[in-house]
């Protein structure tokens, strides 16, 4: 056998592709098999176009993998992947030592294949790794720019099957953040790094012109805000209004853009005439700029007001100081908390308008919620927490950032929004809380009975041809697909559910203490940074872990009122970002969605808000009871 001088792989040069009817035909996906404890630097070199219908098969455990693939086909909807013809072998390198891996035949020959037989025995195909932890899985997958769809067991639980594909992106850990010269310390809460800033630019640019036909850019698929349009408009403004104001600049683009499109709507829910300070935009469709003028204007302050200040800072030709950094997290961190709105937004017309988003494999909801049926419920329906003496916030005010002593101290520093700030400590007392949110199905099964015509249908369901389904980014699927994830609702609605069990929603400091303790981060596979563009069954209370799991990935209500507190002091970056709603009508809100960025989902002192009976965003709730 010839070796090929590459130092990643080596092979015979291939034979021709098999011409039997199971070979896949030209332009048909790549499938992978591996059955190695891979490394991120050999799944990164896994030829899986991004997204595309190509997977990668990894196995782990040890055992025979041929009933996993018959279920993967299955999934797939590719039986031609159970012919041995279809496959060849591929030796490569990977950390240092030789391995091989299967992948499915193409047309052109490749030159690191193996062909001493003309195909392979997948009923003889064994893997025999040591079983990786579901959450250094994900970890792995998502550090090679992969995601998995669905995992897969054998009926012993001695191997797993992970069906992985290479989605539009990732997000890293944030352990993952690299030492820079703006930031050496390579601390993921202090100044963001500009490939942060292009991260959040791609998913942005994917949800605006990927799943925006058109046809809706001046439908309004919630009457409480603003038309799509605008918030495509409203980033870029933020970021050219913050910014040339701290450097003193003339803010690039036509002058009309920065009081169309600086500040969005939160009107009262009920008197949709009473409203913050906001943008006065135009009220018929033609008179709004079009898509072209915005992009192009959206591509300008990219391109001269953002990656201008990076590279005037990395030059020396511009100071990094705290002012500097604040600023440049306050626009990076708005626009991760806008993804959300614009999805929460569009997922009102998804299945009717909108698109789902591109790039990403729709789930196998059906395999998905066979697995759900079997998540193991907690031991006890609740946990039993305090009294305990409780840190909140951080220390981060913002005026302390023009002092002399702490002008340039930025890399070691924290920071966040105004509402995070000062560090304090309280006492929570003595009380139970259930381990995980309120689902789908039980609110469902409340609605039905007991709060009949005293509690709404969630606007995140939809009834079609006489059934309740739940609302997600790839269209409404029935409640027995989302039965177990939480349910989705406004506050006063889950308070009156709690209310009826004997309990209460918990208070902010008695969310914060139960999260601090059971709930898991993003590196531990909490269901963030788009790992899936929806909701999870909550697993908290499980008997791995001492009780800590997910709470599916959703924001959860308090029955905290948001408002000032001791040592507050307001933004003079953002004016009224937090006192503007300081009205009696908002709830403060915890934990993180499935499409909140890591940066925010793992910083335990962010603080969202809603008003109360506001039903759309992603925000569930658990209940608490007195002791």
């Amino acid at each position: 056998m010839t070796r090929s001088s590459s130092p990643s792989s080596s092979s015979d040069i291939a034979s021709s592709p098999s011409t039997t009817p199971s070979t896949p035909p030209p332009g048909s996906p790549t499938y992978c098999i591996v059955l190695h404890d891979a490394s991120v630097a050999f799944l990164q070199t896994l030829p899986l176009a991004k997204s595309s219908g190509d997977r990668a098969l990894l196995f782990s455990g040890s055992g025979a993998v041929e009933d996993l693939l018959i279920r993967a086909a299955d999934i797939l909807e590719d039986k031609s992947i159970l012919e041995d013809a279809c496959w060849e072998r591929v030796v490569a390198q990977d950390e240092g030592r030789e391995v091989s891996y299967y992948k499915t035949k193409c047309d052109a020959p490749m030159l690191d294949v193996i062909e001493d037989k003309p195909s392979v025995a997948l009923d003889a195909l064994k893997c025999e790794t040591t079983p990786i932890a579901h959450a250094d899985a994900l970890n792995r997958f998502c550090e090679a720019g992969l995601r998995s769809m669905i995992t897969l067991t054998s009926s012993d639980y001695n191997v797993a099957l992970h069906i992985l594909e290479r989605p539009a992106l990732t997000y890293p850990l944030l352990s993952s953040t690299p030492a820079t010269l703006l930031n050496p310390s390579a601390n993921p809460f202090s100044i963001p790094s500009l490939p942060e800033f292009e991260r959040g630019w791609a998913i942005w640019d994917l949800i605006t012109l990927g799943m925006i036909p058109p046809t809706l850019l001046h439908s309004k698929p919630i009457d409480l805000r603003h038309k799509p349009l605008f918030y495509i408009g409203h980033l870029p403004t933020f970021a050219n209004i913050l910014l040339s104001t701290l450097t003193r600049a003339r803010p690039v683009g036509p002058r009309s853009y920065l009081s169309t499109f600086e500040r969005g709507i939160d009107p009262i829910v009920d008197d949709p005439e009473h409203c913050h300070n906001h943008s006065e935009v135009p009220e018929r469709d033609e008179d709004w700029p079009t898509l072209k003028e915005v992009l192009e204007y959206r591509d300008e302050v990219r391109e001269k007001v953002v990656k201008r200040v990076y590279a005037e800072m990395e030059r020396g030709e511009r100071p990094l100081t705290r002012r500097m950094a604040r600023t440049l997290m306050m626009v990076l961190e708005h626009d991760g908390f806008h993804i959300e709105t614009l999805l929460y937004m569009l997922i009102q017309r998804a299945g009717s308008g909108m698109l789902p988003p591109p790039g990403f494999a729709p789930p196998p909801w059906e395999a998905l919620a066979a697995q759900w049926d079997h998540i193991p419920a907690p031991a006890s329906p609740t946990v039993t927490l305090g009294p305990s003496e409780l840190v909140m916030g951080h220390d981060d005010q913002e005026p302390d950032d023009l002092l002399p002593a702490l002008e340039h101290d930025v890399t070691a520093h924290e920071f966040g929004w105004d509402n995070e700030s000062p560090r304090r400590v309280v006492q929570v007392g003595r009380f139970a809380v259930e381990w995980r949110p309120v689902t789908n199905g039980e609110f469902e099964a409340f609605w039905r009975g007991a709060g009949k015509g005293k509690v709404d249908m969630p606007a995140s369901w939809v009834e079609e041809d006489g059934q309740v389904k739940v609302r997600t980014l790839y269209g409404p699927v029935p409640m027995r697909c989302a039965r177990h994830w939480p349910v989705l609702t406004a506050y006063d609605d889950l308070a009156a559910y709690a209310a009826h069990k004997g309990g209460r929603i918990p208070a902010e400091p008695e969310l914060r203490l139960f999260l601090d303790k059971y709930q898991v981060s993003y590196a531990e596979g909490a269901n963030a940074g788009f790992r899936h563009w929806h909701p999870l069954p909550a697993t908290a209370g499980g008997p791995e872990q001492g009780g800590r799991g997910s709470n599916g990935g959703v924001w959860e209500w308090t029955a905290t009122t948001f408002d000032g507190h001791d040592g507050f002091v307001g933004t003079g970056i953002f004016p009224g970002y937090s006192s503007d709603f300081f009205d009696g009508k908002h709830q403060v809100v915890l934990g993180a969605s499935y499409a909140t960025i890591p940066r925010l989902a793992d910083r335990r002192t962010v603080r969202n808000f809603y008003q109360h009976n506001y039903p759309y965003p992603w925000v569930g709730a658990r209940v608490a009871y007195d002791l």
